[in-house]
C-alpha cells in the first residue's frame, strides 16, 4: 500500500474541497482493499451516489470515505439525516472509512468504522437549514463514534503504518454476521459489548453487568426483561469470538 497521494489528479480543479476529494478518491481506489472479502481493490460508484462513494465488485459491501487533516473521535458530519437512517434500519450502510493525512498528502491513518455498528442510537439528526440557506429545510446527521465499541473501528493504516491485511480482515470479518439481523438486534448486541468495554476489565461476570441495568433500560425503556436480554446477548458475543464462558456466571474477553 503506497502511502503517498498523487497531486497531479486534482490539477484541473480549482476549489480546496474538489481538489481534496478527487486526490483522497484516487488514493483509496488505487490502494485500499475489500475488508469482507478477499478482493484486492474497489470500485467508484456514480457521483451523486447516498452514502456510498466505493462497492466491493466481489461482495458488494459499501464504503463512504471521509477525509480530515485531523479525524473526529467524538462526533462525524455525514449526509442526509434520512438517506443514512434509512440505510441503518435496512442493513445497508456503508463502512466509513476515515481518511487522516498531512499537509503534504501523505496518509497518516485510515480507520474503517464497521457498517454493522451502524445503528439507530449513533446517528444523530441535525437542525434543519435555515430559510435562507440554499438547501432550506434540509436535515443532516452526525455520526456519534463516541457511542461506537472500539471493536467497531478497525485501523487499515495507523500513524503511518500498514496494518496487515490478514488481520484487518479478521477484525473486520468477525462481526459481518451482526449484518444479518435487524437493527434492533443488533443494537442489543452493540450496547452489550460496549457496556463490556466500559468496564475495563478482562474478567467479568454478570453482576457487574446487572448493575448497568439502568443504562440498558435508558436505551431500551419498554423492555421489562433487561437482564434475560444481557444474557442473550452475552451469548451472542461468545459466538462472534469476542468473549468465553469460564463458568457459571463469569466471562473473559478474548482480545
Amino acid at each position: 500500500m503506497e502511502l503517498s497521494c498523487d497531486l497531479s489528479l486534482a490539477a484541473k480543479y480549482h476549489s480546496p474541497s474538489q481538489q481534496a476529494r478527487v486526490i483522497s478518491e484516487g488514493w483509496f481506489l488505487r490502494n485500499v482493499y475489500c475488508l469482507a472479502c478477499d478482493a484486492d481493490s474497489v470500485k467508484q460508484t456514480r457521483a451523486n451516489t447516498k452514502s456510498t462513494d466505493f462497492v466491493c465488485p466481489k461482495c458488494t459491501h459499501r464504503y463512504e470515505l471521509k477525509t480530515f487533516h485531523r479525524r473526529p473521535h467524538g462526533s462525524l458530519v455525514d449526509g442526509a439525516f434520512k438517506a443514512m437512517m434509512d440505510h441503518v434500519t435496512a442493513g445497508t450502510a456503508p463502512t466509513l472509512c476515515l481518511l487522516e493525512r498531512t499537509e503534504e498528502w501523505q496518509i497518516r491513518s485510515l480507520t474503517a468504522i464497521h457498517s454493522s455498528f451502524l445503528v439507530p442510537d449513533v446517528v444523530e439528526k441535525r437542525p434543519p437549514l435555515g430559510p435562507k440557506a440554499r438547501r432550506a429545510g434540509w436535515v443532516g446527521c452526525n455520526i456519534r463514534l463516541d457511542q461506537i465499541a472500539s471493536d467497531g473501528e478497525i485501523a487499515v493504516v495507523d500513524d503511518g503504518v500498514v496494518q496487515p491485511v490478514s488481520e484487518v480482515r479478521k477484525r473486520f470479518q468477525r462481526f459481518l454476521p451482526l449484518a444479518r439481523k435487524s437493527a434492533e438486534q443488533r443494537g442489543w448486541t452493540l450496547l452489550t459489548l460496549r457496556m463490556v468495554r466500559g468496564l475495563g476489565k478482562n474478567f467479568f461476570n454478570l453482576q457487574d453487568l446487572y448493575a448497568l441495568e439502568s443504562d440498558f433500560a435508558k436505551a431500551y425503556p419498554e423492555n421489562r426483561h433487561i437482564k434475560d436480554k444481557i444474557r442473550q446477548q452475552l451469548q451472542i458475543l461468545r459466538d462472534l469470538g469476542v468473549l468465553a464462558f469460564e463458568e457459571r456466571g463469569e466471562y473473559r474477553l478474548l482480545d
